[in-house]
């Protein structure tokens, strides 16, 4: 054996002990980042759902956009697919993989073909132009807050759906059921957030406090104890006085 060699056989020891400042890594051992895929939009079937070329469907995540005969039906699918007809598009998926239907549940990003550009986020922009609600859909709450809070702006321009169909638009809260305290002596709140921070239960002299209905509908509730409260799985809200 070559002294070249014996040299290499230690110093290849040496690295797998971890002896020199690096480690000999096997190539199985090599995770290389997948690359982002690309899918070609081949069909809009309405204003919240997609096929891309593989035959798949694909469910906008946090998207409700109006069934297919209802108000502002056939703008929203006309939106997106001036949005998407034809574009090849990234995937975005949160924590659902899909849905009953055996959909993808994801988010669509469109590139912008261009560095100084931002990518579009159409589910996003969907509910920012006014052709779709928000939908809350838990436990996909990446954009959560963001979906919120267009949506607000949607509503506040009397934009798409919320100018066209009033009587379609009334929101969540417009429709909750204030349920009375069952006795004086019972008073904590416990309300199930909207905005999909959990369930929270407040007491007199919290923020919101007075504007918080309780819906029994939705298995929101009155307490006489927070410890009652906390056993029920609820937590006390942020803006509460500690």
């Amino acid at each position: 054996m070559t002294r070249a060699k014996i040299i290499a056989g230690i110093l290849a020891l040496m690295a797998a002990l971890g002896l020199t400042g690096y480690t000999i890594i096997k190539k199985s051992d090599v995770k290389s980042p997948l690359p982002r895929e690309l899918y070609s939009v081949t069909k809009v079937i309405d204003g919240d759902t997609i096929i891309v070329e593989t035959d798949t469907s694909v469910r906008l995540i946090g998207v409700d956009a109006p069934e297919q005969g209802a108000c502002f039906a056939a703008s929203s699918t006309a939106y997106l697919t001036s949005l998407l007809g034809g574009k090849n598009v990234r995937l975005e998926k949160d924590i659902s993989g899909e849905d009953e239907y055996g959909r993808l549940l994801r988010y669509i990003i469109l590139p912008s073909g261009d560095e100084r550009t931002n990518e579009t986020l159409i589910n996003e922009k969907l509910i920012r132009d006014g052709y779709a609600k928000r939908q809350q859909s838990p436990p996909d709450n990446r954009y959560r807050d963001l979906f919120a809070t267009v949506e607000e702006e949607a509503k506040n321009a009397n934009r798409g759906i919320w100018n066209a169909c009033p009587e379609e638009t009334t929101t969540n809260a417009e429709r909750e059921v204030d349920t009375p305290p069952p006795s004086p002596e019972c008073i904590i709140k416990g309300n199930i957030s909207e905005k999909g921070y959990g369930k929270i239960y407040l007491l007199p002299g919290c923020d919101n406090y007075t504007n918080a209905k309780i819906d029994t509908r939705k298995g929101e509730m009155y307490f006489c104890t927070e410890t009652d409260a906390k056993k029920a799985g609820f937590k006390k809200a942020d803006n509460c006085p500690r």
